[in-house]
């Protein structure tokens, strides 16, 4: 049956052997044995290697920022920083919309911001969908692996639930590139990484379909005057997401939508900026990577699940890299209208402006919703870290007040849309 099926197709099968229980592997060549071997031996017959793991603990230097009064070109800058700016070229080249069926694409909104999530819908008669997302911070590496994993892990995961995925419809996928893995520190930082991957998948329930790895990222060779080098990528981990969503029409996009609604944070701030984007921008890297609450967060996503399910959101954008002041440029250019907010009680622990607009701790939401629909978000949100930031506007403004109501950024859309699509303009 199995080679008329074949045939039928034009493929070429042949039979070459059969399974048996005589527990060894043998192969004939013109009836002539060319392997008889053990099957235990061939499984399980090479010798351990023992390889040895080290602990170097890399302390940087907290770097020295002048705190300013107004944020206006801080935030301009960091709109144009190659991990943050738009790259609509990329998605403008490919074809992402195969039989007609994606439902949040590359590009969101009428301003054609690029997203974290794409959704597509493979069955034209079918409400369900899928989701596909991505977590990736090799800049916090050097300071701590099991973090740097725990927070591409978390945000691969609230990517989706801010799409509208349930997140225990979520599945992932590891993909390791590494470098140096006989060197015992770079061998103690995959081992964190890998245990990383286990701790937060079990607390999520997110188990891993597929994956792969790449060990050996290194180039050894001489510079231009004869000199023996090695270069090598940081530790990188960067993990997939796929979910499934029951509902296509209660997919979440990130524009905003309606002058008037309300604008919420959900989740904590804290003063986690090493290996930050706006710590690099400063030349530094700094220490304190965010620090991953998976129990925490785990709560906040399911009970955003509930209020997503009763239609209570109008738009949400997952805060990642960046922070929160670069979230809430994107979804305002998303949609096309303003955004008024204050800092004041900004949930967590923070003491400045800045590190407050660019921290980058984790299980982190910017919602807007219906301002009728507010009693009903706080009742499903109680339990959990959030507050009603300000309101979404019509004046084409991002306005954002700090920790003493003082406005600090005061910027037209369109000057941020120049600045964040003035990186790639001419690709």
């Amino acid at each position: 049956r199995f080679s008329e099926l074949m045939t039928n197709r034009d493929v070429e099968a042949t039979i070459i052997g059969e399974f048996n229980n005589s527990k060894r592997c043998v192969v004939k060549y013109h009836k002539k044995t060319i392997m008889d071997i053990d099957m235990k031996f061939l499984h399980d017959g090479l010798p351990v290697r023992p390889m040895k793991t080290k602990l170097i603990k890399t302390t940087f230097k907290e770097p020295f920022i002048p705190e300013l009064k107004n944020l206006n070109e801080v935030l301009l800058t960091m709109m144009k920083r190659l991990n943050i700016a738009g790259f609509d070229f990329i998605s403008e080249q490919y074809d992402h919309e195969v039989q007609a069926n994606s439902v949040i694409k590359p590009l969101q909104g009428i301003g054609k911001i690029n997203g974290e999530t794409s959704v597509v819908k493979p069955i034209f008669n079918s409400n369900r969908a899928v989701a596909i997302s991505q977590g990736l911070y090799p800049s916090y590496s050097e300071i701590d692996c099991y973090q740097m994993a725990g927070s591409s892990i978390d945000t691969a995961v609230r990517n989706l639930v801010a799409a509208g995925v349930d997140i225990d419809k979520i599945h992932l996928l590891d993909n390791f590139c590494w470098c140096s893995s006989n060197d015992p520190q770079r061998l103690y930082q995959l081992k964190e990484a890998a245990k990383a991957c286990y701790d937060f998948a079990k607390i999520y329930e997110t188990p891993y379909i597929s994956g792969k790895d790449s060990m050996f990222n290194d180039f050894k060779g001489y510079d231009e005057k004869g000199r023996s080098i090695k270069i090598s990528i940081p530790p990188t981990l960067l993990i997939s997401s796929i979910g499934l969503i029951e509902d296509v029409i209660k997919t979440i996009s990130i524009d905003v939508k309606f002058p008037g609604d309300l604008v919420y944070i959900l989740g904590e701030t804290k003063e986690e900026l090493g290996g930050s984007e706006y710590f690099a921008l400063n030349k530094s890297i700094g220490n304190n990577v965010p620090n991953v609450e998976a129990k925490k967060n785990k709560r906040l996503y399911q009970d955003f699940y509930k209020a997503g399910q009763s239609q209570l959101i109008s738009s949400a954008i997952s805060i990642t890299r960046g922070g929160l002041g670069i979230a809430l440029a994107k979804t305002a250019l998303a949609g096309k209208l303003g955004i008024e907010i204050s800092l004041i009680d900004l949930p967590g622990k923070v003491f400045r402006n800045d590190f407050a607009l660019f921290s980058e701790s984790q299980g982190r939401i910017l919602v807007t919703i219906n301002p009728k629909n507010k009693s009903r978000l706080e009742k499903i949100m109680k339990g959990n870290q959030f507050k009603q930031m300000g309101i979404v506007t019509n004046n084409q403004e991002l306005i954002i007040k700090d920790l003493n109501n003082k406005t600090i950024v005061n910027l037209d859309l369109e000057k941020i849309e120049k600045n964040y699509k003035s990186t790639f303009k001419n690709y």
